[in-house]
């Protein structure tokens, strides 16, 4: 199976295609200061023994003036202990760790907005998503990946639907992704051959926008990128007839048509054999799964018996996203393989 098969960016070689996706679990006790509790340092430490390619931790803000949802962070040198040890132990077996970094915001959806942010604003911006990405690799780990995904800040800069802005960071593609020019010119001294830049990047009001905007996102430096719903929140696509995925999904796959980097694709993919009919047939690079892991700590490794494994409920309401632990298939302690 394709899944299985390793995979290389530069120096850096992810054994499998199995993605963790970042996803928060909600509900967790919130520290001073931005650092992990330890209910939420075991969270990633339950998951890091399935022995897959890639964890993405969750969003973690570049700024304390806005936590990000869940309340942790990256902008400081005490956030950095936790992150460590979870990248030791991500390491133990075999797999890569990149954080997540964001600007955190209520969202286009939410009515917020970017096109108020001074330019001297946007530059302290810039300077901690800096700072962030340097922080994680002193924390040991892969790589980082910027979240321009779900209508969040980096989303609304880059669209044409969100960003109405009339300076440089505004109007053309190009002024759109200004921004992330200089996020990534600034993280490059650290940029090397063993640490990989990816970005999260939420879809267009069309596919042609879309492809553009993944080009030019290959053109600045970005060496993974990871395709999700963006700006508008919800898009009407005809998919092609058998599709047996979402328009998340098809999304991802068609950027992968049009681009020289690898390709996450992610969203209700739900079992392992699911994710490798994609593979096996050249639609993407890696598969990233949330929920299911949530689910099922240890989802990969339980699939490796059943290549049909698919723990989560699809509950019409998931309710990691209200509190961690009411969770149903997690309650229910699904029988685990124990490494």
């Amino acid at each position: 199976m394709k899944i299985f098969e390793p995979i290389k960016i530069k120096n850096v070689l992810f054994q499998n295609r199995v993605v963790m996706a970042p996803m928060v679990p909600f509900g967790m006790p919130e520290l001073p200061g931005g650092v992990m509790c330890d209910t939420l340092l075991r969270h990633y430490l339950d998951r890091a023994p399935n022995g897959i390619g890639l964890m993405i931790t969750q969003s973690l803000s570049v700024t304390s003036k806005l936590p990000a949802a869940g309340g942790k962070g990256i902008w400081a040198d005490e956030q950095i202990d936790h992150l460590r040890t979870i990248a030791e132990a991500c390491h133990k077996y075999g797999t890569k760790l990149f954080v997540q970094l964001a600007y955190p915001s209520a969202g286009h959806q939410n009515g917020d907005s970017v096109n108020g942010l001074t330019a001297d604003e946007i530059e302290e911006i810039t300077e901690e998503f800096v700072r962030a990405a340097f922080r994680c690799r002193e924390a040991g780990c892969d790589g980082v990946e910027l979240h321009g995904a779900h209508g969040y800040s980096l989303n609304m800069f880059a669209s044409p639907l969100a960003n109405k802005r009339m300076d440089s960071y505004g109007g053309d593609l190009s002024g759109r992704l200004h921004l992330v020019r200089n996020i990534v010119d600034g993280i490059r001294p650290i940029h090397d051959d063993d640490f990989i830049l990816a970005y999260r990047m939420g879809w267009n009001d069309d596919l042609e926008t879309d492809i553009q905007t993944a080009r030019a996102l290959e053109a600045l430096g970005v060496e993974l990128l990871h395709v999700s719903s963006g700006i508008p929140e919800g898009r009407h696509m005809v998919l092609p007839e058998g599709f047996p995925y979402n328009s998340v999904v098809f999304s991802g796959t068609e950027l992968r048509r049009h681009v020289n980097i690898p390709v996450v694709v992610v969203n209700d993919i739900r079992t392992l054999d699911r994710g490798n009919a994609l593979l096996e047939d050249g639609l993407c690079d890696f598969v990233a799964y949330g929920k299911p892991f949530l689910a099922d700590p240890l989802f990969y490794a339980n699939s490796l018996v059943n290549k049909n494994h698919e723990p989560c409920l699809r509950c019409k309401k998931c309710l990691w996203f209200t509190h961690y632990d009411r969770c149903p298939a997690n309650r229910m302690g699904k029988k685990m393989i124990q490494r």
